[in-house]
């Protein structure tokens, strides 16, 4: 049975993680464990399917219950990896996927109206009428093609990276105040539009670099409990 820890988080303490979950996990790793390491464990952790899945109903209503997994390292690294990858989104380096302007190969050569949001970007069609992920409609000129599918693998909250930014960088409209709210105007976006297609790439890559990372991972919970009430006591 794979013992569970409640990590007791105490909003007065600057790491957030008490002096008894650190013993707990040194007395289960070593004393090398230290409160950076069981924040980064926790995080490869709170990533790995079978948790996810075991704890599915709980996340909804309690603090998560962490596991004591075989692997500490495994999960320690990949939380770690993964933490600089989604801290650091904004920075990462572009996945290569090919930008194009009016049919033709594009890297910020075209005119400042080809990059900008017109209303919402859309996924492209597929020959069977559904949805084509591998294409990404800016705006009518504009579309990133050749967008991998494991970009779709890694979902926070149901939506994957690309979806969120779908769903909130439009053009939106309010009747009643007449405001307008222009993701254009937003941040570097306004003077340099085609920033906006390399924040599309970089989220690529966060998507793409997490589910390798996440397929990677170890089981987090090596045997099924008797209960869903572990205590971290056994």
């Amino acid at each position: 049975m794979t013992a569970t820890l409640d990590l007791g988080l105490a909003p007065q303490d600057d790491d957030n993680i008490t002096d008894w979950a650190l013993d707990q996990f040194r007395t289960r790793y070593g004393p090398h464990i230290t409160k950076d390491s069981i924040w980064e464990y926790t995080y490869g952790v709170m990533h790995a399917p079978d948790w996810r899945e075991r704890y599915r109903h709980d996340l909804q209503r309690n603090l998560p219950r962490i596991p004591l997994a075989e692997d500490f390292e495994a999960f320690r690294s990949a939380g770690r990896e993964m933490m600089d990858l989604h801290i650091g989104y904004e920075t990462v380096d572009e996945w290569p996927v090919a930008c194009r302007v009016d049919g033709a190969p594009d890297e910020g050569g075209a005119d400042p109206d080809a990059y900008r949001i017109e209303n919402k970007m859309r996924w492209g069609k597929a020959d069977s009428g559904g949805e084509d992920c591998s294409v990404l409609h800016i705006n009518s000129r504009c579309c990133l093609v050749g967008i991998p599918a494991d970009a779709e693998d890694y979902k926070v909250s149901g939506r994957s990276p690309l979806r969120w930014a779908i769903d909130s960088l439009r053009v939106k409209h309010d009747k009643p105040s007449g405001i307008v709210d222009d993701p254009n105007g937003w941040h570097e976006w306004a003077d340099e539009p085609f920033n906006l297609i390399l924040h599309l790439r970089r989220l690529v890559t966060v998507s793409v670099e997490t589910a390798r990372i996440v397929a990677s991972l170890p089981p987090a919970i090596t045997a099924p409990s008797a209960t869903d009430t572990d205590t971290g006591e056994q």
